[in-house]
């Protein structure tokens, strides 16, 4: 009977040497291809900012977001987006969400697919094919204002008897004396749902210039004009959309959108931190049908 040999424990501990060696250098090429690989290589940062980080706050009205790029990988490009709850009163606390894009174009987009809460019930108030004004939805909200104090602040969705146009817009701010800006978004798509389509449901589409704002500086507002520069600046954005563009996450679909840009009409307003006084005086035009109020505050900074 043989004795077993001995392994020759020095070439062992070279070859582990080896495979050490080897291993190390291609984590330090993939670590330096991957800090190199954005001066060289257009990655896609600014696609899924300017894509995907504003259909994230179209899709999501009910929270005020604001992005920031994160550094991806080779294999994924994310982008997080922190929000707070569009609430009347002071803000609470924001949440992290982050939109994450792979090397195939699928979107990963955790609780982003839409609204919640009493804002969201509002905005699914306005219909598409609204019937005019009735009346009885008008003196509703009235009632309701009426048994609340003018002076708290309210988020609210404007419902609009009909769906207006950017100039018909215009002219209604210059007789309220509206002053587009942050606080003012543009219902361009109302909620969709049907059980037997494919997709059964989509997210309003509600629209504010800030939202495809992703750069640090503040967005410069038109006021009375806003509307118009406001559609403009939609369509833009529907403009750089690819059939590619993975938007289901969102609740949103591309075709939908285009609709919306190519109608350019206007079926109601979300508005917030607004004074219920400034909300009731718009009940006694007849361009709007009712006020969904979301939310109410007192106005603890007011002297």
């Amino acid at each position: 009977m043989t004795n077993a040999r001995e392994p020759d424990w020095a070439y062992v501990g070279r070859s582990l040497l080896k495979v050490l060696a080897v291993t190390a250098a291609l984590w330090l090429a993939l670590v330096v291809a991957d800090r190199a690989l954005p001066l060289f290589v257009d990655t896609g940062d600014e696609q899924i900012a300017q894509v995907y980080g504003t259909a994230a706050r179209v899709a999501n009205p009910d929270e005020r977001m604001h992005g920031y790029l994160d550094r991806g990988s080779l294999l994924t490009t994310t982008y997080t987006l922190w929000g707070e709850p569009r609430g009347a009163g002071p803000g609470e606390g924001g949440t992290d969400y982050e939109i994450v894009e792979d090397v195939f174009g699928t979107v990963r987009a955790p609780l982003l697919g839409g609204p919640s809460g009493s804002l969201a019930d509002a905005i699914d108030s306005v219909e598409a094919d609204p019937d005019g004004v009735s009346g009885t939805a008008a003196e509703t909200s009235r009632d309701i204002i009426d048994g609340l104090p003018r002076t708290l602040d309210a988020v609210a969705v404007v419902d609009f008897a009909d769906s207006v146009t950017a100039g018909r817009l215009v002219a209604f701010n210059r007789r309220h004396k509206i002053c587009g800006g942050e606080d003012v978004s543009y219902i361009y798509s109302p909620s969709y749902f049907d059980d037997s389509g494919d997709p059964p449901s989509l997210n309003a589409v509600v629209w504010n210039r800030d939202m495809a704002n992703h750069s640090w500086e503040a967005t410069t507002y038109q006021c009375e004009t806003e509307p118009e520069a406001a559609l403009a600046a939609y369509r833009e954005w529907v403009g750089i959309l690819d059939e590619d563009d993975d938007l289901h996450g969102f609740g949103l679909a591309r075709g939908r959108l285009a609709m919306a840009a190519e109608e350019g009409v206007v079926y109601g307003l979300v508005v917030d931190r607004w004074k219920l006084a400034d909300l009731h005086e718009l009940l006694d035009d007849p361009v709007v049908e009712a006020v969904h109020l979301a939310d109410v505050a007192f106005d603890l900074g007011a002297e």
